[in-house]
């Protein structure tokens, strides 16, 4: 009965061919292999449409290359330009930043050139998450600017100040809102920790994560350490 009515769907000169060869099909055989086929175009189906929601917007991607006239192409920053590396960081972690730029809790700072520059490039991004979902999706890039320094007393200072929170392989950790250190430049790196210590990021009293990384940077007694811990983190990579 199956077989007869799926022929009837079918034009005639398909059907025709088909019929010829039904005869060594038994029913079972049959409504296995029509089952199977319908399966697979379900399941296709529904694949081109998780990957049509994916992709982003005309206007997420405009935002998206306002961030990639400093922060390049493939996230992985420039040194010259002093922006960092956004590449497969933390979503929830870029968002975070993009709003602290957005209500002036970071780069208010006048000693804080670069983050100055950021606070009008922070305003024109509206769709805050998907613009960080967008650079979270692309591959953490090598780290540039490499530091020499004592990796075994950066280890040590590491493990002892830093690892509780961003990871035993610097990989972050968002239950702690602490991001990755990976694939970061150590220019960035070092002028973050001074920026810590000094008081000019992580001193709004809305911004938890930066209040804690204040306290935490200003254990560290000077710059050669601070070279040392970034000479660490780059050892993992």
């Amino acid at each position: 009965m199956l077989i007869r009515f799926v022929l009837r769907l079918l034009p005639r000169s398909v059907a025709a061919t088909a019929t010829a060869s039904f005869p060594v099909l038994s029913h079972a055989t049959f409504t296995q292999a029509c089952l199977k086929n319908t399966l697979m175009v379900v399941g296709l189906s529904l694949l081109a449409s998780q990957v049509q929601a994916e992709q982003p917007s005309a206007t997420v991607l405009a935002q998206v290359a306002v961030c990639q006239s400093c922060h390049q192409a493939n996230g992985a920053g420039s040194a010259e330009l002093a922006a960092p590396a956004l590449a497969g960081q933390d979503a929830d972690y870029l968002a975070r930043q993009l709003v602290n730029f957005q209500q002036g809790w970071r780069g208010k700072d006048p000693r804080d050139q670069y983050g100055q520059q950021m606070l009008s490039i922070a305003a024109s991004v509206q769709d805050v998450a998907a613009v960080a979902a967008y650079f979270k999706a692309l591959p953490v890039p090598k780290p540039s600017g490499e530091v020499s320094g004592d990796l075994q007393k950066g280890r040590t200072i590491y493990v002892g100040n830093c690892g509780s929170c961003h990871g035993g392989n610097a990989q972050g950790n968002p239950a702690f809102a602490a991001p990755s250190l990976l694939g970061q430049q150590s220019s960035y790196l070092l002028r973050q920790l001074e920026h810590f210590k000094n008081g000019i990021r992580g001193v709004e009293k809305a911004d938890k994560p930066g209040r804690q990384m204040a306290m935490m940077a200003k254990t560290l007694n000077s710059t050669e350490e601070m070279n040392q811990v970034i000479a660490y983190i780059q050892s993992l990579q």
